[in-house]
């Protein structure tokens, strides 16, 4: 298995990383800097975007970074006159007022659509942009940022049909590389791999705690209301409370806007949040070494990752619940030294109740679900280790922990 520590590693990098904003509006900004970057002239005729129903979903009323604006008009906007592809999901970090205003006023002309195109399938935005010379064409399939094509004409020429690529096969290389691990895998490179291959995982714990700093100022925001219970002895101050607190205060202030960028897990920045600051607060609560703590930040990444294999990028379900929610009661477990079988008796805890958890898009209103999402990931690791554990055959459950999520990415 050593030797297979290093590919594991690299999956890990590759899934988290920084994000400012949420992912869909951004990943429609993205799109659209790339084709302003083709453009020898930006004399503007139109710029028509299509997208698939969980990137409309996700991005219609969610706030941009930085800003008031909400939705993926404002994010096309923002992605031609500034986006910084380079910059990857930081695409429009660092906008101005002055830049929100120059945004507004080209929103104004009415030179950019946005459409539900019901053909696509998965992942997928196609942005169109036209000026009077020229018209580039870019999609994107599978991942936020991956950009499958990108094509440039005259203004009265016109563009071949674009076969579409199979979302599987698309998104082959990275499935084959999680799926063939186990969760015996995933606990030995978690627990043995050399603790200074890890250190890339502290950006994220202190990026993640940042926003939830931020979060906790806001004024009849959710955190804000559980601290005020807590002084009030009508809940209790522990791990499950503390776990709740910082993710729906980083929730509540990205969702709302928040300039500052969270450290994503396989393409969403609340997945993010809940994988990273759910371990957190056991670790600070406990009072835990902080290898320990990086250690179960790798495993949860991992089965987050393993998760969203057969899941999909995006879904009808709350991935902070059904994926980082999941991922997270097996890293608490480990926090708490508990075993192979108790981490499995997490996940049959999480997948026979949290199961069905709706995504209805992008919005403040995440943070109560993130809210939820930690605070169970941390009670259903706490039952699993005194042997209070769903069985293994329930429902949607399988003793297996493959087909535990493949029967979750076919529901």
């Amino acid at each position: 298995m050593e030797n297979n520590y290093d590919i594991l590693l690299n999956l890990l990098k590759k899934s988290v990383i920084p994000a400012t904003g949420c992912t869909e509006p951004i990943a429609v900004a993205y799109a659209t800097a790339r084709a302003a970057e083709k453009l020898t002239n930006k004399d503007l005729v139109s710029i028509e975007v299509q997208v698939d129903s969980n990137i409309y979903k996700n991005g219609l009323m969610v706030t941009i970074p930085g800003t008031q604006e909400r939705g993926l008009l404002a994010a096309t906007a923002f992605g031609f006159l500034f986006g910084q592809t380079e910059k990857g999901l930081r695409v429009i970090e660092g906008l101005q007022k002055k830049d929100v205003q120059k945004a507004r006023d080209l929103l104004a002309k009415n030179k950019i659509s946005v459409a539900l195109n019901p053909d696509f399938q998965g992942l997928h935005i196609e942005v169109l942009l036209t000026t009077e010379l020229e018209k580039v064409r870019v999609i994107t399939q599978g991942s936020h940022l991956n950009i499958v094509s990108v094509e440039k004409t005259s203004s009265s020429g016109a563009f071949k049909p674009y076969l579409s690529i199979n979302l599987n096969k698309n998104n082959a290389a990275l499935n084959q590389g999680i799926r063939k691990y186990s969760l015996a895998d995933f606990l030995e490179f978690s627990n043995k791999i050399d603790i200074s291959e890890l250190h890339f995982l502290n950006e994220g714990v202190q990026m993640n705690f940042a926003i939830a700093k931020e979060g906790m100022s806001i004024d009849s925001g959710v955190s804000q209301a559980l601290v005020k219970l807590i002084k009030e002895g009508l809940i209790s101050d522990n791990v499950i409370t503390y776990a709740q607190i910082l993710c729906a205060a980083a929730s509540e202030a990205r969702m709302g806007g928040s300039s500052l960028p969270v450290m994503s897990t396989a393409g969403s920045g609340n997945q993010g949040i809940t994988a990273f600051l759910t371990n957190c607060a056991v670790a600070e609560k406990q009072n835990l070494p902080y290898e320990k703590l990086l250690r179960s930040l790798a495993l949860t990444n991992l089965i987050t990752l393993f998760i969203k294999s057969y899941t999909g990028t995006l879904s009808a379900m709350c991935g902070c619940g059904v994926a980082a929610g999941i991922g997270a009661s097996a890293g608490v477990v480990n926090l708490f030294d508990g075993t192979q079988d108790q981490i499995m008796g997490t996940l049959y805890n999480m997948v026979g109740s949290i199961t069905g958890m709706v995504c209805d898009g992008a919005k403040e209103g995440c943070a109560y679900k993130l809210a939820l999402a930690s605070g169970w990931a941390v009670q259903s690791a706490l039952l699993a280790l005194k042997g209070a554990i769903i069985h293994n055959t329930d429902g949607a459950v399988s003793p297996k922990f493959e087909q535990l999520f493949q029967n979750l990415g076919y529901l």
